[in-house]
Order: structure tokens, then sequence, then C-alpha cells
């Protein structure tokens, strides 16, 4: 199995792939470097209902599609020996080097044969004939007694590589994957948590987009990677994204959300301002006559209703208690003044 390289390797595992996959779904091709589309995403599928983990369609085509100088990640080839059937990476390279080294055997019989006749040709009798050959029959099994020693100790010696590769990737998915990971998310002027709707994905390298969202200001989650990427959007406050190296990793930690103070305003005017004269002439200064201004509803009759500029002002200026439940979904400005606005007015349980 030495004289196998990293790629040959890798090539082996790919067809383990196909075989497993081809066991109970279908492809125009038994080679998974011919599948695309529908192919590519049933294959995805099928590895995520057997290990709950799968690969993104670019890691697809870098690896199973196009030529690559180095093996993927160590997580990566667990995840896949694992859907063929193994523990492991390094369980499916025992077993393949198992398999493998019985053809590195020496060919005795043959080589003796072979010297046998150029002896045989050289000789005068029979009997300094057989003198020959039972000398080149000793050498022969010294040669053999060392090429087993050798191979008993190339075995010990990839046994303990083996072993220490198995007990270090099992310390590094201790500590990483079955760790828990905690972020609140504070207000960047007032340091206090943000208790609006925010709406969290988290990109990690090998592994499908993870989306998120709170209301109370905190999320968990557990990652197998060590950096994440996070894109963050709340309604009153700035989009942001944060790079997170999970070795500097402090339980819980604080991510700033710098606050849209636009928004804020339209909220505090549409909604808790008490002067009712103040509210409609800040509500006209804020919103561009032609606005473009939604209004979203949670039932089967209506979905999205357009108002106009003094829908919206007589709307959230008459004093009702639905008010209370206003939200502010998405809002656009352009030269100072809002040109996009959606709302919605959350229904009362009570009211349902």
């Amino acid at each position: 199995m030495s004289k196998f390289t990293d790629i040959e390797i890798f090539e082996i595992l790919k067809k383990a792939i196909a075989n497993r996959f081809l066991e109970e779904n279908s492809a125009q091709s038994e080679n998974i470097s011919d599948w695309k589309g529908q192919e590519i995403t049933s294959f995805q599928d099928d590895l995520f209902n057997k290990t709950k983990s799968t690969v993104s369609e670019k890691w697809f085509y870098t690896y199973f599609k196009s030529d690559f100088k180095k093996l993927p990640r160590i997580d990566m080839l667990n995840l896949l020996a694992q859907y063929c059937g193994y523990k492991n990476w390094a369980h499916f390279l025992n077993v393949q080097k198992i398999e493998h080294f019985e053809t590195d055997k020496p060919k005795n019989d043959l080589i003796i044969e072979e010297k046998i006749e150029l002896v045989s040709s050289d000789i005068d009798t029979v009997n300094h004939t057989e003198n020959v050959v039972n000398k080149i029959k000793i050498k022969e099994v010294e040669t053999s007694k060392r090429a087993n020693i050798k191979l008993r100790t190339v075995s010990i010696v990839t046994f303990v590589i083996i072993l220490l590769t198995i007990i270090t990737t099992s310390v590094y998915f201790a500590f990483f994957s079955q760790r828990e990971y905690e972020f609140c998310f504070v207000d960047a002027d007032r340091q206090t948590a943000v208790t609006n709707s925010v709406e969290i994905t988290i990109l990690r390298d090998g592994f499908t987009p993870l989306y998120l969202s709170t209301k109370t200001g905190c999320i968990k989650f557990k990652s197998e990677t060590d950096t994440i990427k996070m894109f963050v959007n709340s309604p009153y406050y700035k989009q942001d994204t944060f790079k997170v190296n999970l070795h500097q990793y402090n339980q819980p930690e604080k991510l700033l959300l710098e606050p849209d103070d636009y928004k804020i305003m339209l909220y505090y005017y549409s909604n808790s301002a008490k002067d009712l004269k103040q509210r409609i002439d800040k509500l006209n200064q804020m919103i561009a006559d032609n606005a473009l201004i939604y209004q979203v509803y949670d039932n089967d009759f209506f979905g999205v209703e357009i108002l106009s500029k003094q829908q919206y002002i007589n709307l959230v200026t008459i004093p009702t208690t639905s008010l209370k439940n206003f939200s502010l979904i998405e809002s656009e400005n352009k030269n100072g003044k809002i040109v996009k606005l959606k709302f919605k007015i959350q229904q009362d349980e009570n009211d349902k």
C-alpha cells in the first residue's frame, strides 16, 4: 500500500463513494467525476441523510470534477469515509493497506525457476546443478526472511501512525464538534441587549450555511470549524459581518451592532411619540411623496398591501391598541428621505 500516492488513495475513495450512492440512487454514469446538476444535488441530500452533514457544490467540483494537488481536510475525509461505511479516514486507510499488502509479496518460486535455468546451462553434471539450486534456495529463504522482517516492521510503524492519527482526530473533535458556542448582540451606543428581531447567517468552510434568528439577543450553536463568518441583519441596526476565530472564544461572546438612527426615528414616530401633531409633521418630513410602502399581513386572505404616504400616516397616527404591535421589516433611504418601507402590525392572539 505504501506504493500508492495520496491522489491514488483518494481515487479509491471516490469509487467507493460512487458505489455507495448507486446502491440506493441512480446516475447516468458510474464515474462520480461525470455527475452534474440533479445528480450532485441528490448526492448532497444522500450524504446529509447518512452523516447529518454535506459538501457544497463548489467543493464537489474542486475535488470530484477537477485536478487537485493535495487531499481535502481531514474532517472532510472522515465525513466521506463514514458515508462509505468506515469509522473515519484512518479506518479506510487501514482497510486498504490490508487489502493491498498481499500484492507486494515476492514471487520466490518464479525467481528460483529462472535462476535454475540459468545455472543448468553452465554446469556439466546433475549433481553440480543440484548443489547450485540448493544454494539458490538457501539465499531465497534468507531473502524471504529479511522481507518478512521488513514487512512486520512496516506494519508496526503503520499501526502506530494510524493509532496516533485516530487519537489526535478524536481529541480534536471532542474539543470542537461537541462544544457549544453562545453569542449575544449588544447595541453599540447604549450598551444594552438587542431585543428586536435579529437574523443571522453563519458560513463554515465545507458545510452548508447555518440560518438562525433570535428576539432575545443571543444565539447558541455548535461548530466543527475553527473560523466562521456571521452575516447579521436586524430591522433597526445596520447590516454587519463578523469573522470569528473560535480559538479565541470567551463564553458568552458579545458582538456590537451599530444602530440605524433613521429607522429608529421612523419606528418612534410611527408608534411611540405621544404628540399627534409632532408625529404627523415628522413622518411627512421623513417619507418621500412617492415612497413605496408595503404592509405585510399574517392571514390567508391578504399577503401584502401597498399604501400611499398619506394612508400610512393616517394608519399609524390614529390611536389604536394594535399599534403597540407595529414592527418595521425594511426601509430604504435616498437623499434624506424614506423611499421604501415595509412593515406589519402583528395580530394579537385574542383577535384571531
